[in-house]
């Protein structure tokens, strides 16, 4: 198993992820999240829409469409603004054994499964060490600490938190797959309810990178019983339906060709149309 072990912060620009380092599709709808109220993160965590337990739907776009859907929504949604900034990179670690359990559980569609990764935000500079357990009943819940970026195993703070949090032992675990990526957040103004997008979504396992520059992943995240979502609804009337996705297992399934994916092959074959011309950047 090839083990992933740099942090891109620390690596040659010419060695980050996206094959563009120039290229930033958020910048294309910079002009549609200057309409929109700012929130702070200080005023979210005061909301319910922080939402560490919460349902989700995800769907595919385009930047275009992205862009179209931002000026149907503006009026319901504010956006998050950390430190001046309202398009953040995110680098997260993930971590599976030998046999990728993890990814396995996934595939076979498994109630209580798991991802154990380590997250960076790059606009307030903070890594956290994240449980994800998706329930049997539909739920997502998320657990965490505060941390540094791994260097070399668990520390024992992180061996502490991972025995009440996660069910497997940790130590079997390895760094498989870095993923990077821009996002915005938006937060209803009336509903417990926040919508992230990402744009310029990079794969990389330590060898091979594989980038989706026109593709824009939009997530929303909702209390259950949350009624009459804007967001939802102006998705509908597109005509962008909610599709499964999870960054994890796309990014495994892509790189690691010993995996078993057909679960997956819907979504690969819908990410086709995101892919630059001649294919994916390896």
């Amino acid at each position: 198993m090839q083990e992933v072990v740099a942090h891109t912060g620390n690596r040659p620009v010419n060695e980050r992820l996206v094959s563009d380092p120039g290229f930033t599709p958020a910048l294309q709808i910079q002009d549609c999240l200057g309409e929109f109220e700012r929130i702070s993160l200080g005023e979210l965590d005061a909301t319910r829409a922080l939402l560490l337990t919460r349902m989700e739907r995800k769907h595919l776009m385009s930047v275009s469409q992205c862009g179209a859907l931002l000026r149907r929504i503006r009026g319901s949604y504010r956006v998050l603004e950390v430190q001046d900034t309202r398009v953040s990179r995110y680098e997260t670690l993930y971590f599976d054994n030998a046999s990728f359990v993890t990814y396995i559980q996934h595939h076979n569609g498994k109630g209580n499964r798991y991802k154990l990764r380590f997250r960076h935000y790059e606009s307030s500079g903070d890594t956290y060490l994240e449980v994800k357990k998706k329930s049997n009943r539909g739920s997502t819940e998320k657990t965490r600490i505060r941390t540094g970026w791994p260097v070399s195993g668990f520390l024992p703070e992180h061996l502490d938190f991972l025995k009440s949090a996660f069910p497997y032992d940790c130590r079997e675990f390895r760094p498989v797959l870095l993923t990077e990526y821009d996002r915005f957040t938006l937060v209803s103004k009336t509903s417990p309810e926040r919508i992230t997008f990402d744009t310029g979504v990079s794969f990389w396992d330590g060898r091979r990178t594989i980038s989706y520059p026109d593709l824009v992943i939009c997530e929303v995240k909702f209390e259950k019983g949350t009624r009459n979502s804007p967001a939802l609804s102006e998705l509908h009337d597109m005509g962008i339906r909610k599709q499964g996705f999870s960054k994890y297992c796309i990014g495994a399934s892509l790189l690691y060709d010993r995996l078993k994916h057909n679960r997956f092959k819907p979504t690969l074959l819908s990410l086709s149309r995101f892919a630059p011309a001649g294919g994916v950047s390896c």
